[in-house]
């Protein structure tokens, strides 16, 4: 058995680990009841920012690794001092980096590191990309490595986090599957094979899901909100009530229904200030009223967004102007014109992330 570090603040059960992790979390569209139409790409996104900010939380991390990643993976890792890596690219442009959350975890033994990548899949289909892609990114990582001059590479460990609504029942697609064949269905030349596990949100039983009240969290939301139409969502919101800390619960509430608010609009559907309180009655009981006042304003819960986007809009070129002192009025105006939420949360990723103004500037084209 793998050992853990359990440290309790606020009455929240936190872990400690180490070893190299990376969350890719690429987010495509998946079909809802209602309306009958295709996501967006930028609805897409919603889950990816979601699972990105929720899985960000160093604590949430090493909760869903204890309790969903291989124990002889855990069993080699030291869970005592993990800390965030830096990103590695792929490519010389870096159009096609590595920007997801990345954590360095050596070994038990000091012998060198494991990298986990853990890539999000938000979709209906299979996992016919996933071999090619975890291809492209140990050959980043050793490359970016190999630069540093480390003379041990990190051992790479991959896992699917998928969100489609019905389980993978077949064999693990591998690159094999899109090589060319001999006449005996072998695959022609030395095949590289990179094993993989996944973690299957449709095969939970949402009453049995594992791991801390803020793990269970993020996880029961991402389940009620693919499955069905999400009008039962408050019950993903139960463990709140295992976090004593009221400070903690209110910035909690506040990320989910921002999550539930925009999956909602994605399908043309509103968040109200009735299905708000529906869900908070239980965590504040009779104080959820005061509760939405200080999570959400009015227009918020109304599904008048304008507000909230125009602030975030000028937090990322302020954050701009204090990375890089000048930001030229082009650039500050494109942003400042976006009222999209989701597309501001990518920029604002993007703007922590890049290196230059110009590497931003594409991303506005």
């Amino acid at each position: 058995m793998f050992e853990t570090t359990p440290i309790f603040k606020n009455d929240v059960l936190f872990f400690t680990v180490a070893g190299s992790i990376i969350f890719s979390m690429r987010a495509k569209s998946s079909k809802q009841p209602t309306p009958a139409k295709k996501e967006t790409k930028s609805s897409g996104n919603i889950y990816d920012v979601f699972v990105k900010r929720m899985f960000g939380r160093i604590f949430v991390f090493v909760d869903f690794l204890v309790n969903y990643a291989d124990p002889k993976f855990v069993a080699e890792i030291n869970l005592r001092k993990i800390k965030p890596a830096p990103t590695h690219y792929i490519g010389k442009t870096g159009d096609e980096r590595i920007v997801d959350l990345i954590f360095q975890c050596p070994l038990k033994d000091g012998s060198g590191d494991l990298m986990a990548v853990i890539i999000f899949e938000h979709q209906s289909g299979s996992l016919k990309i996933v071999p090619r892609k975890l291809q492209k990114y140990i050959s980043a990582i050793w490359d970016a490595e190999t630069k540093e001059k480390k003379k041990v590479l990190s051992a790479p460990y991959f896992i699917v986090l998928r969100t489609a609504k019905k389980p993978h029942v077949r064999k693990y697609p591998k690159m094999a599957d899109s090589l060319p064949k001999d006449r005996d269905g072998k695959p022609l030349g030395m095949v590289p094979e990179i094993n993989y596990d996944v973690v299957d949100l449709p095969a939970w039983d949402f009453g049995k899901l594992r791991g801390g009240p803020v793990l269970r969290l993020a996880m029961g939301m991402l389940k009620k909100m693919i499955e069905g139409n999400g009008d039962d969502f408050p019950e993903a919101m139960l463990p709140l009530l295992e976090i004593a800390d009221e400070g903690e619960q209110i910035e909690l509430s506040k990320e989910l229904l921002e999550f539930v608010a925009k999956a909602m609009a994605a399908h043309n559907r509103r968040l109200d200030a009735a299905m708000v309180s529906k869900a908070l009655k239980p965590i504040f009981r009779d104080k959820e009223r005061a509760m939405i006042k200080t999570i959400f304003d009015e227009k918020f819960l109304e599904g008048r967004a304008e507000g909230i986007a125009e602030g975030e809009a000028k937090a990322v070129v302020k954050f701009l102007t204090t990375r890089f002192r000048r930001v030229p009025k082009t650039i500050s105006d494109r942003v400042l014109a976006i009222g999209d939420s989701v597309v501001l949360d990518s920029l604002t990723e993007l703007a922590v992330t890049c290196e230059t103004l110009d590497e931003f500037a594409k991303a506005l084209k």
